[in-house]
Protein backbone atom coordinates (compact mmCIF):
# COMPACT_ATOMS: atom_id res chain seq x y z
CA UNK A 1 0.00 0.00 0.00
CA UNK A 2 1.08 3.38 -0.84
CA UNK A 3 1.25 5.72 2.39
CA UNK A 4 -2.48 6.01 3.47
CA UNK A 5 -3.66 7.76 6.60
CA UNK A 6 -7.44 5.75 7.16
CA UNK A 7 -7.84 6.10 3.79
CA UNK A 8 -5.83 9.22 2.94
CA UNK A 9 -3.18 9.89 0.34
CA UNK A 10 0.29 9.56 0.99
CA UNK A 11 1.06 13.05 1.55
CA UNK A 12 -0.12 13.46 4.95
CA UNK A 13 1.22 10.51 6.44
CA UNK A 14 4.55 11.74 4.55
CA UNK A 15 4.70 14.89 6.53
CA UNK A 16 3.52 12.98 9.69
CA UNK A 17 6.48 10.64 9.35
CA UNK A 18 9.18 12.87 7.89
CA UNK A 19 12.32 13.11 6.49
CA UNK A 20 15.31 12.11 8.10
CA UNK A 21 18.09 13.48 6.04
CA UNK A 22 21.15 11.03 5.17
CA UNK A 23 24.67 12.33 6.18
CA UNK A 24 27.32 11.33 2.88
CA UNK A 25 28.69 8.53 4.93
CA UNK A 26 25.74 6.58 4.65
CA UNK A 27 25.53 6.89 1.15
CA UNK A 28 29.33 5.31 1.12
CA UNK A 29 27.90 2.47 2.09
CA UNK A 30 25.14 2.00 -1.10
CA UNK A 31 26.80 -0.47 -3.06
CA UNK A 32 26.31 -4.33 -1.28
CA UNK A 33 28.90 -5.35 1.45
CA UNK A 34 28.82 -8.87 -0.20
CA UNK A 35 29.20 -8.44 -3.44
CA UNK A 36 26.59 -10.78 -4.39
CA UNK A 37 25.69 -11.96 -7.80
CA UNK A 38 22.54 -11.67 -8.78
CA UNK A 39 19.61 -14.22 -7.83
CA UNK A 40 18.75 -16.70 -10.59
CA UNK A 41 15.24 -16.55 -11.47
CA UNK A 42 13.30 -17.96 -8.78
CA UNK A 43 10.97 -20.46 -10.09
CA UNK A 44 7.23 -20.52 -8.63
CA UNK A 45 7.65 -17.19 -7.21
CA UNK A 46 4.18 -16.56 -6.57
CA UNK A 47 2.34 -12.82 -7.44
CA UNK A 48 -0.25 -11.76 -5.31
CA UNK A 49 -2.76 -9.32 -5.56
CA UNK A 50 -2.93 -7.05 -2.76
CA UNK A 51 -5.61 -4.44 -3.61
CA UNK A 52 -8.35 -4.12 -1.00
CA UNK A 53 -8.28 -0.06 -1.41
CA UNK A 54 -11.64 1.54 -3.27
CA UNK A 55 -15.15 0.73 -3.21
CA UNK A 56 -14.70 -2.90 -4.20
CA UNK A 57 -12.86 -5.01 -0.96
CA UNK A 58 -11.87 -8.18 -1.17
CA UNK A 59 -13.50 -9.75 1.01
CA UNK A 60 -13.53 -14.13 1.68
CA UNK A 61 -17.72 -13.64 0.22
CA UNK A 62 -16.97 -11.70 -2.38
CA UNK A 63 -14.20 -13.61 -3.58
CA UNK A 64 -16.33 -16.70 -3.18
CA UNK A 65 -19.04 -14.95 -5.06
CA UNK A 66 -16.18 -14.12 -8.38
CA UNK A 67 -14.12 -17.14 -8.08
CA UNK A 68 -14.63 -17.43 -11.65
CA UNK A 69 -13.81 -14.82 -12.69
CA UNK A 70 -10.72 -14.09 -10.21
CA UNK A 71 -9.06 -17.36 -11.51
CA UNK A 72 -8.96 -15.65 -14.83
CA UNK A 73 -6.10 -12.96 -13.72
CA UNK A 74 -2.94 -13.55 -13.90
CA UNK A 75 -2.19 -14.09 -9.90
CA UNK A 76 -0.99 -16.90 -7.54
CA UNK A 77 -3.03 -15.46 -5.04
CA UNK A 78 -5.13 -12.99 -3.01
CA UNK A 79 -5.17 -10.89 -0.01
CA UNK A 80 -8.43 -11.46 1.50
CA UNK A 81 -9.53 -8.57 3.53
CA UNK A 82 -11.07 -10.63 6.47
CA UNK A 83 -14.57 -8.87 7.39
CA UNK A 84 -17.78 -10.38 7.19
CA UNK A 85 -20.26 -9.10 5.09
CA UNK A 86 -22.99 -10.30 6.94
CA UNK A 87 -22.37 -9.35 10.47
CA UNK A 88 -19.53 -6.72 10.21
CA UNK A 89 -17.12 -8.49 11.92
CA UNK A 90 -13.90 -6.97 11.12
CA UNK A 91 -10.55 -9.39 11.76
CA UNK A 92 -8.23 -7.66 9.74
CA UNK A 93 -8.38 -4.43 11.93
CA UNK A 94 -9.13 -6.58 15.40
CA UNK A 95 -6.56 -9.02 15.47
CA UNK A 96 -3.91 -6.22 16.82
CA UNK A 97 -5.93 -4.77 19.10
CA UNK A 98 -6.52 -5.34 23.07
CA UNK A 99 -10.23 -7.00 21.80
CA UNK A 100 -10.02 -11.15 21.98
CA UNK A 101 -10.87 -12.93 18.66
CA UNK A 102 -11.62 -16.65 19.27
CA UNK A 103 -9.91 -19.03 16.47
CA UNK A 104 -14.34 -19.85 16.15
CA UNK A 105 -14.87 -16.13 15.16
CA UNK A 106 -12.52 -15.54 12.62
CA UNK A 107 -13.57 -18.63 10.87
CA UNK A 108 -17.02 -17.41 10.81
CA UNK A 109 -15.29 -14.54 8.69
CA UNK A 110 -13.25 -16.78 6.75
CA UNK A 111 -16.42 -19.38 6.25
CA UNK A 112 -17.12 -18.41 2.27
CA UNK A 113 -13.59 -19.39 1.47
CA UNK A 114 -13.00 -23.11 3.08
CA UNK A 115 -13.04 -25.92 0.77
CA UNK A 116 -12.57 -23.97 -2.59
CA UNK A 117 -11.20 -25.51 -4.92
CA UNK A 118 -8.54 -23.69 -6.39
CA UNK A 119 -6.95 -23.87 -10.25
CA UNK A 120 -4.63 -20.55 -10.42
CA UNK A 121 -5.31 -18.55 -6.60
CA UNK A 122 -3.51 -21.35 -4.44
CA UNK A 123 -1.72 -19.15 -2.50
CA UNK A 124 -4.45 -16.67 -1.13
CA UNK A 125 -3.12 -14.55 2.47
CA UNK A 126 -5.66 -13.10 5.08
CA UNK A 127 -4.98 -9.70 5.70
CA UNK A 128 -3.96 -7.90 9.05
CA UNK A 129 -2.99 -4.45 9.58
CA UNK A 130 -0.81 -2.60 12.56
CA UNK A 131 -4.17 -1.22 14.71
CA UNK A 132 -4.09 -0.06 18.08
CA UNK A 133 -1.67 -2.60 20.25
CA UNK A 134 -1.22 -1.81 23.86
CA UNK A 135 2.21 -0.07 24.76
CA UNK A 136 4.84 -3.06 24.25
CA UNK A 137 5.32 -2.77 28.16
CA UNK A 138 1.64 -3.32 28.88
CA UNK A 139 -0.03 -6.83 28.85
CA UNK A 140 0.31 -8.52 25.14
CA UNK A 141 -1.24 -11.79 25.72
CA UNK A 142 -4.97 -10.78 23.81
CA UNK A 143 -2.63 -9.79 21.09
CA UNK A 144 -0.35 -12.52 20.95
CA UNK A 145 -3.42 -15.01 21.25
CA UNK A 146 -5.67 -12.91 18.33
CA UNK A 147 -2.43 -13.60 15.97
CA UNK A 148 -2.24 -17.35 17.06
CA UNK A 149 -6.30 -17.52 16.20
CA UNK A 150 -6.26 -15.96 13.37
CA UNK A 151 -3.16 -18.33 11.90
CA UNK A 152 -4.49 -20.99 12.93
CA UNK A 153 -7.90 -20.37 10.94
CA UNK A 154 -6.64 -19.49 7.96
CA UNK A 155 -4.38 -22.31 7.94
CA UNK A 156 -7.97 -24.30 8.42
CA UNK A 157 -9.72 -22.52 5.58
CA UNK A 158 -6.80 -23.59 2.97
CA UNK A 159 -4.99 -20.01 3.32
CA UNK A 160 -1.18 -19.72 3.36
CA UNK A 161 -0.67 -16.97 5.79
CA UNK A 162 -0.78 -13.49 6.69
CA UNK A 163 -0.03 -10.18 5.07
CA UNK A 164 0.72 -7.84 8.19
CA UNK A 165 0.14 -4.47 6.67
CA UNK A 166 2.65 -2.58 9.73
CA UNK A 167 1.64 0.70 8.63
CA UNK A 168 0.52 2.78 11.66
CA UNK A 169 -2.94 3.74 10.37
CA UNK A 170 -5.07 4.09 13.91
CA UNK A 171 -1.89 5.08 16.46
CA UNK A 172 1.51 5.49 16.21
CA UNK A 173 2.44 2.01 18.01
CA UNK A 174 6.03 1.44 16.45
CA UNK A 175 6.86 5.53 16.29
CA UNK A 176 9.57 6.76 19.58
CA UNK A 177 8.72 8.79 21.52
CA UNK A 178 5.06 9.45 20.59
CA UNK A 179 3.56 6.14 20.54
CA UNK A 180 5.76 5.00 23.87
CA UNK A 181 3.69 5.53 26.35
CA UNK A 182 7.09 5.24 29.20
CA UNK A 183 9.34 7.61 27.23
CA UNK A 184 10.07 9.30 30.15
CA UNK A 185 11.21 6.41 31.76
CA UNK A 186 12.55 4.05 28.74
CA UNK A 187 15.03 4.71 26.39
CA UNK A 188 14.58 4.22 22.42
CA UNK A 189 17.04 1.01 22.73
CA UNK A 190 14.33 0.01 25.82
CA UNK A 191 11.74 0.25 23.64
CA UNK A 192 13.64 -1.45 20.86
CA UNK A 193 14.16 -4.74 22.81
CA UNK A 194 10.65 -4.90 23.82
CA UNK A 195 9.27 -4.58 20.58
CA UNK A 196 11.50 -7.24 19.05
CA UNK A 197 10.60 -9.52 22.17
CA UNK A 198 6.99 -9.19 21.72
CA UNK A 199 7.36 -9.50 17.79
CA UNK A 200 9.08 -13.16 18.43
CA UNK A 201 6.44 -14.11 21.18
CA UNK A 202 3.71 -13.57 18.20
CA UNK A 203 5.47 -15.35 15.50
CA UNK A 204 6.16 -18.62 17.50
CA UNK A 205 2.95 -18.26 18.86
CA UNK A 206 1.57 -18.75 15.42
CA UNK A 207 3.79 -20.96 14.47
CA UNK A 208 2.86 -23.37 17.13
CA UNK A 209 -0.44 -23.95 15.49
CA UNK A 210 0.72 -22.95 11.61
CA UNK A 211 4.10 -24.64 11.65
CA UNK A 212 4.95 -23.28 7.21
CA UNK A 213 3.10 -20.28 8.08
CA UNK A 214 4.31 -17.07 5.68
CA UNK A 215 4.32 -13.85 6.64
CA UNK A 216 4.72 -11.26 4.58
CA UNK A 217 5.69 -7.40 6.47
CA UNK A 218 4.90 -5.09 4.40
CA UNK A 219 7.30 -2.60 5.28
CA UNK A 220 10.34 -4.66 6.00
CA UNK A 221 12.89 -3.41 8.60
CA UNK A 222 14.93 -1.06 5.93
CA UNK A 223 11.99 1.58 7.40
CA UNK A 224 13.68 1.60 10.93
CA UNK A 225 17.26 1.42 9.67
CA UNK A 226 19.37 4.14 10.23
CA UNK A 227 22.08 3.12 7.61
CA UNK A 228 19.47 2.16 4.58
CA UNK A 229 21.14 3.46 1.83
CA UNK A 230 19.17 6.33 0.30
CA UNK A 231 21.40 5.72 -3.23
CA UNK A 232 19.76 2.43 -3.28
CA UNK A 233 16.12 3.94 -3.14
CA UNK A 234 15.09 3.48 0.29
CA UNK A 235 12.69 6.26 1.51
CA UNK A 236 14.05 7.99 4.67
CA UNK A 237 11.26 7.31 6.63
CA UNK A 238 12.82 6.33 10.04
CA UNK A 239 11.60 8.84 11.71
CA UNK A 240 8.24 7.85 12.91
CA UNK A 241 8.62 4.60 12.00
CA UNK A 242 12.06 3.54 14.94
CA UNK A 243 9.89 0.35 16.50
CA UNK A 244 8.55 -1.16 12.90
CA UNK A 245 12.10 -2.64 12.53
CA UNK A 246 12.28 -4.11 15.49
CA UNK A 247 9.25 -6.03 15.73
CA UNK A 248 10.10 -7.77 12.66
CA UNK A 249 13.36 -8.19 14.15
CA UNK A 250 11.86 -10.19 16.63
CA UNK A 251 9.60 -12.50 13.91
CA UNK A 252 13.03 -13.58 12.56
CA UNK A 253 13.69 -14.52 16.47
CA UNK A 254 10.55 -16.05 16.58
CA UNK A 255 10.56 -18.90 13.12
CA UNK A 256 13.64 -20.26 14.87
CA UNK A 257 14.42 -23.74 12.76
CA UNK A 258 10.75 -24.16 11.61
CA UNK A 259 9.66 -24.15 7.72
CA UNK A 260 7.58 -20.67 8.81
CA UNK A 261 8.62 -18.40 6.10
CA UNK A 262 9.06 -14.76 7.48
CA UNK A 263 8.80 -12.47 4.39
CA UNK A 264 10.17 -9.14 4.00
CA UNK A 265 7.89 -7.23 2.04
CA UNK A 266 9.85 -4.62 0.59
CA UNK A 267 7.18 -1.47 0.03
CA UNK A 268 9.67 0.03 -2.29
CA UNK A 269 7.40 1.76 -5.04
CA UNK A 270 10.25 3.37 -6.74
CA UNK A 271 12.24 0.07 -7.93
CA UNK A 272 12.38 -0.26 -11.58
CA UNK A 273 15.30 -1.86 -13.31
CA UNK A 274 16.84 -5.00 -12.82
CA UNK A 275 19.91 -3.35 -10.92
CA UNK A 276 17.52 -1.55 -8.39
CA UNK A 277 16.23 -5.38 -7.64
CA UNK A 278 19.35 -6.43 -7.54
CA UNK A 279 21.22 -3.92 -5.65
CA UNK A 280 18.16 -3.59 -2.97
CA UNK A 281 17.98 -7.66 -2.42
CA UNK A 282 21.47 -7.86 -2.00
CA UNK A 283 21.66 -4.88 0.90
CA UNK A 284 18.43 -6.38 2.30
CA UNK A 285 19.75 -9.80 2.46
CA UNK A 286 23.34 -9.71 3.29
CA UNK A 287 24.11 -6.19 4.40
CA UNK A 288 21.41 -5.16 6.88
CA UNK A 289 22.57 -7.89 9.20
CA UNK A 290 26.26 -7.28 9.07
CA UNK A 291 28.45 -5.94 11.70
CA UNK A 292 29.22 -3.27 8.51
CA UNK A 293 25.68 -1.43 8.95
CA UNK A 294 25.56 -2.63 12.88
CA UNK A 295 22.13 -2.17 13.38
CA UNK A 296 20.87 -1.12 16.31
CA UNK A 297 17.92 -3.47 16.61
CA UNK A 298 19.45 -6.75 15.42
CA UNK A 299 21.28 -8.84 17.99
CA UNK A 300 24.64 -10.60 17.16
CA UNK A 301 23.17 -13.78 17.64
CA UNK A 302 20.63 -13.03 14.70
CA UNK A 303 23.33 -11.60 12.52
CA UNK A 304 24.73 -14.90 11.70
CA UNK A 305 21.52 -16.44 10.91
CA UNK A 306 20.03 -13.78 9.08
CA UNK A 307 20.89 -14.15 5.26
CA UNK A 308 19.23 -17.54 5.80
CA UNK A 309 16.28 -17.05 7.42
CA UNK A 310 14.99 -14.56 5.55
CA UNK A 311 12.38 -14.02 2.42
CA UNK A 312 12.89 -11.15 0.04
CA UNK A 313 10.12 -10.02 -1.44
CA UNK A 314 8.77 -6.59 -3.25
CA UNK A 315 5.63 -4.46 -3.44
CA UNK A 316 5.10 -2.89 -6.65
CA UNK A 317 2.11 -0.19 -7.00
CA UNK A 318 0.02 0.63 -10.25
CA UNK A 319 0.33 4.43 -9.50
CA UNK A 320 3.54 6.86 -10.01
CA UNK A 321 5.18 7.22 -6.69
CA UNK A 322 8.26 9.26 -5.78
CA UNK A 323 9.01 10.55 -9.42
CA UNK A 324 8.81 6.85 -10.73
CA UNK A 325 6.60 7.01 -13.82
CA UNK A 326 4.15 4.24 -13.90
CA UNK A 327 1.96 2.96 -16.58
CA UNK A 328 0.95 -0.52 -18.35
CA UNK A 329 5.00 -0.69 -20.11
CA UNK A 330 6.50 0.78 -17.35
CA UNK A 331 4.12 -1.85 -15.27
CA UNK A 332 5.11 -5.26 -16.83
CA UNK A 333 9.24 -4.25 -17.00
CA UNK A 334 8.78 -3.27 -13.05
CA UNK A 335 6.88 -6.62 -12.01
CA UNK A 336 9.23 -9.31 -14.10
CA UNK A 337 12.26 -7.51 -12.62
CA UNK A 338 10.52 -7.93 -8.94
CA UNK A 339 9.43 -11.37 -10.09
CA UNK A 340 12.95 -12.39 -10.91
CA UNK A 341 14.85 -11.35 -7.96
CA UNK A 342 12.32 -12.23 -5.31
CA UNK A 343 12.38 -15.78 -3.10
CA UNK A 344 9.27 -16.61 -3.22
CA UNK A 345 6.55 -13.53 -3.05
CA UNK A 346 6.12 -10.46 -5.21
CA UNK A 347 2.68 -8.57 -4.14
CA UNK A 348 0.71 -5.83 -6.23
CA UNK A 349 -0.80 -3.42 -4.70
CA UNK A 350 -3.56 -1.31 -6.63
CA UNK A 351 -5.17 1.97 -6.06
CA UNK A 352 -6.31 2.52 -9.47
CA UNK A 353 -8.93 0.69 -11.65
CA UNK A 354 -9.22 -3.08 -9.46
CA UNK A 355 -8.37 -5.87 -10.99
CA UNK A 356 -11.51 -7.91 -8.96
CA UNK A 357 -13.83 -6.95 -11.65
CA UNK A 358 -13.77 -6.89 -15.30
CA UNK A 359 -13.01 -3.95 -17.62
CA UNK A 360 -17.07 -4.19 -18.18
CA UNK A 361 -17.97 -3.31 -14.55
CA UNK A 362 -15.09 -0.50 -13.40
CA UNK A 363 -12.16 -3.17 -13.42
CA UNK A 364 -8.85 -2.40 -15.00
CA UNK A 365 -8.67 -2.46 -18.56
CA UNK A 366 -6.34 -5.09 -20.85
CA UNK A 367 -3.93 -3.41 -21.06
CA UNK A 368 -2.88 -3.38 -17.55
CA UNK A 369 -4.25 -7.07 -17.12
CA UNK A 370 -1.77 -8.09 -20.34
CA UNK A 371 0.81 -6.37 -18.82
CA UNK A 372 0.94 -8.87 -15.80
CA UNK A 373 0.21 -11.50 -17.46
CA UNK A 374 3.26 -11.04 -20.09
CA UNK A 375 5.19 -10.46 -16.63
CA UNK A 376 4.12 -13.58 -15.06
CA UNK A 377 4.36 -15.59 -18.26
CA UNK A 378 7.93 -14.39 -18.45
CA UNK A 379 8.82 -15.16 -15.57
CA UNK A 380 7.13 -17.94 -13.32
CA UNK A 381 5.28 -20.33 -15.64
CA UNK A 382 2.39 -18.65 -15.52
CA UNK A 383 -0.72 -18.59 -18.18
CA UNK A 384 0.79 -18.05 -21.94
CA UNK A 385 0.06 -14.79 -23.36
CA UNK A 386 -2.59 -14.33 -25.76
CA UNK A 387 -0.86 -14.89 -29.50
CA UNK A 388 -0.73 -11.44 -31.01
CA UNK A 389 -2.49 -11.35 -34.82
CA UNK A 390 -0.32 -11.02 -36.93
CA UNK A 391 0.13 -10.17 -41.21
CA UNK A 392 -2.98 -7.54 -41.03
CA UNK A 393 -3.88 -6.06 -44.31
CA UNK A 394 -5.96 -3.64 -44.90
CA UNK A 395 -7.61 -2.91 -48.67
CA UNK A 396 -10.12 -0.33 -49.69
CA UNK A 397 -12.84 -1.88 -52.39
CA UNK A 398 -14.94 0.80 -52.98
CA UNK A 399 -15.70 4.29 -50.90
CA UNK A 400 -17.96 2.51 -48.86
CA UNK A 401 -16.05 -0.68 -47.65
CA UNK A 402 -12.63 -1.58 -46.69
CA UNK A 403 -11.71 -5.43 -46.26
CA UNK A 404 -9.40 -6.66 -43.51
CA UNK A 405 -7.10 -9.85 -43.16
CA UNK A 406 -4.97 -11.53 -40.34
CA UNK A 407 -3.25 -14.73 -39.36
CA UNK A 408 -2.85 -15.75 -35.76
CA UNK A 409 -2.05 -18.78 -34.28
CA UNK A 410 -1.29 -19.87 -30.29
CA UNK A 411 -4.69 -21.07 -28.19
CA UNK A 412 -6.83 -19.34 -25.48
CA UNK A 413 -8.02 -16.94 -27.74
CA UNK A 414 -12.51 -16.25 -27.80
CA UNK A 415 -12.38 -13.77 -29.95
CA UNK A 416 -10.18 -10.74 -31.98
CA UNK A 417 -11.48 -7.00 -31.55
CA UNK A 418 -10.92 -4.62 -34.13
CA UNK A 419 -10.11 -0.99 -34.17
CA UNK A 420 -10.11 1.73 -36.29
CA UNK A 421 -9.11 5.66 -36.17
CA UNK A 422 -9.46 8.17 -38.88
CA UNK A 423 -6.58 10.08 -39.86
CA UNK A 424 -3.22 9.54 -37.71
CA UNK A 425 -4.83 12.03 -35.07
CA UNK A 426 -7.92 10.38 -35.06
CA UNK A 427 -8.93 8.57 -31.67
CA UNK A 428 -8.69 4.53 -31.13
CA UNK A 429 -12.30 3.19 -30.86
CA UNK A 430 -13.30 -0.75 -31.27
CA UNK A 431 -15.58 -1.25 -33.86
CA UNK A 432 -16.31 -5.32 -33.98
CA UNK A 433 -15.79 -8.08 -31.57
CA UNK A 434 -15.41 -11.43 -34.18
CA UNK A 435 -15.14 -15.07 -32.70
CA UNK A 436 -12.13 -16.81 -32.83
CA UNK A 437 -12.77 -18.85 -36.30
CA UNK A 438 -12.48 -15.42 -38.39
CA UNK A 439 -9.37 -14.18 -40.23
CA UNK A 440 -10.91 -11.14 -42.05
CA UNK A 441 -14.04 -8.91 -41.57
CA UNK A 442 -15.63 -5.75 -44.35
CA UNK A 443 -15.68 -2.11 -42.67
CA UNK A 444 -18.61 -1.10 -44.64
CA UNK A 445 -18.77 2.12 -42.07
CA UNK A 446 -16.25 4.19 -43.81
CA UNK A 447 -16.95 7.07 -46.03
CA UNK A 448 -15.09 7.57 -49.34
CA UNK A 449 -11.61 9.99 -50.11
CA UNK A 450 -10.71 8.99 -46.28
CA UNK A 451 -7.32 7.43 -44.51
CA UNK A 452 -8.23 4.73 -42.18
CA UNK A 453 -5.85 3.30 -39.43
CA UNK A 454 -6.54 -0.21 -38.18
CA UNK A 455 -4.94 -2.56 -35.73
CA UNK A 456 -6.43 -6.30 -34.24
CA UNK A 457 -5.58 -7.70 -30.81
CA UNK A 458 -6.94 -11.33 -29.50
CA UNK A 459 -9.08 -11.49 -26.51
CA UNK A 460 -9.87 -14.34 -24.11
CA UNK A 461 -12.61 -11.80 -22.61
CA UNK A 462 -10.70 -11.68 -19.61
CA UNK A 463 -7.49 -10.19 -20.55
CA UNK A 464 -6.35 -9.43 -24.63
CA UNK A 465 -3.64 -9.95 -26.72
CA UNK A 466 -0.73 -6.95 -27.29
CA UNK A 467 -2.10 -5.03 -30.13
CA UNK A 468 -0.70 -5.95 -33.70
CA UNK A 469 0.73 -3.57 -36.19
CA UNK A 470 -1.14 -1.01 -37.46
CA UNK A 471 -2.40 -1.01 -41.05
CA UNK A 472 -3.53 1.60 -43.00
CA UNK A 473 -6.10 1.97 -45.96
CA UNK A 474 -7.79 4.94 -47.85
CA UNK A 475 -11.16 4.96 -49.74
CA UNK A 476 -11.04 6.43 -53.45
CA UNK A 477 -13.04 9.77 -53.71
CA UNK A 478 -16.34 10.06 -54.68
CA UNK A 479 -16.86 10.36 -58.85
CA UNK A 480 -16.94 13.59 -60.17
CA UNK A 481 -20.83 13.86 -61.51
CA UNK A 482 -21.36 13.33 -65.31
CA UNK A 483 -21.70 17.82 -67.01
CA UNK A 484 -25.08 18.15 -67.86
CA UNK A 485 -26.45 16.85 -71.44
CA UNK A 486 -26.37 19.39 -74.04
CA UNK A 487 -29.61 20.46 -75.21
CA UNK A 488 -29.67 19.01 -78.93
CA UNK A 489 -28.82 21.40 -81.96
CA UNK A 490 -32.03 23.91 -83.51
CA UNK A 491 -32.34 23.90 -87.21
CA UNK A 492 -31.30 27.04 -88.48
CA UNK A 493 -33.80 28.69 -90.66
CA UNK A 494 -32.84 29.51 -94.44
CA UNK A 495 -31.14 32.50 -94.75
CA UNK A 496 -31.98 34.61 -97.10
CA UNK A 497 -29.87 35.39 -100.83
CA UNK A 498 -28.31 38.56 -100.34
CA UNK A 499 -29.44 41.22 -102.68
CA UNK A 500 -25.82 41.85 -105.19
CA UNK A 501 -24.61 45.19 -104.95
CA UNK A 502 -24.63 46.83 -108.58
CA UNK A 503 -21.12 47.51 -109.86
CA UNK A 504 -20.62 51.05 -111.01
CA UNK A 505 -20.16 51.92 -114.54
CA UNK A 506 -16.18 52.34 -115.64
CA UNK A 507 -14.85 56.18 -116.27
CA UNK A 508 -11.34 57.06 -117.90
CA UNK A 509 -9.27 57.39 -114.61
CA UNK A 510 -11.25 55.78 -112.18
CA UNK A 511 -10.15 53.15 -109.78
CA UNK A 512 -12.85 51.40 -108.48
CA UNK A 513 -15.19 51.57 -106.60
CA UNK A 514 -15.90 52.66 -102.68
CA UNK A 515 -14.09 51.56 -99.54
CA UNK A 516 -10.30 51.90 -100.89
CA UNK A 517 -10.53 48.37 -102.99
CA UNK A 518 -9.40 48.28 -106.12
CA UNK A 519 -11.97 46.85 -108.89
CA UNK A 520 -11.94 44.46 -112.10
CA UNK A 521 -10.98 47.54 -114.32
CA UNK A 522 -7.69 48.98 -112.01
CA UNK A 523 -6.70 45.57 -111.97
CA UNK A 524 -6.80 44.93 -116.01
CA UNK A 525 -5.01 48.91 -116.26
CA UNK A 526 -1.74 47.59 -113.40
CA UNK A 527 -1.68 44.64 -116.05
CA UNK A 528 -1.45 46.71 -119.43
CA UNK A 529 0.78 49.34 -117.56
CA UNK A 530 3.05 46.52 -116.62
CA UNK A 531 3.41 45.04 -119.80
CA UNK A 532 3.99 48.40 -121.42
CA UNK A 533 6.66 49.19 -119.55
CA UNK A 534 8.18 46.34 -119.96
CA UNK A 535 8.43 46.79 -123.77
CA UNK A 536 9.71 49.76 -123.48
CA UNK A 537 13.05 48.22 -121.43
CA UNK A 538 13.33 45.76 -123.56
CA UNK A 539 13.60 48.18 -126.56
CA UNK A 540 16.22 49.91 -124.74
CA UNK A 541 18.12 46.96 -124.73
CA UNK A 542 18.20 46.30 -127.85
CA UNK A 543 19.41 49.70 -128.77
CA UNK A 544 22.33 49.08 -126.76
CA UNK A 545 23.54 45.98 -128.14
Amino acid sequence: MAFHAKGKTATSILLRLGWLGMAAAWLASSAPVQGSAAAPAAPGVGLIYAGWFGNTIPTPAFIAANKSFLETQPFHGLVAYLRSDSTGVNATTKVMTGTPLSVSTIASVLAPLKGLAWTNLTRNFGLVQGSTPPDVFDDWSVVIQNFANCAQALKEAGLVGICFDNEQYFQPWGDYPSGAKYYESKSIDDYRAQMRLRGKQVMEAMVAVFPNIAVITLHGPSVSEPRAPAGLKFPQWQSGNELLGPYYAGFMEGVGGSPALNIDGGELYTLRSASDFLNSYNWRRYDEASDAVNSPFIPPSLRSVWSGRISISFGVYDRPFGGAPMDPGVLQSTLTNALRQADHYVWFYTEGPTFLRPATSGGAGADWVNAVRQAVSATSGGPAPLPVPQNVTAAPMSQTRIDLAWASSGSGATGFKIERKTGAAGSWQEIVLTNASVRSYSDSSVSADTTYYYRVRSTSGASDSSYSSETIATTPAASAPPPPAPDPDPVPDPAPDPTPTPTPPSSGGSHGSSGGSCGLLGIEAAILAAAFAGRRILAKIRRTE
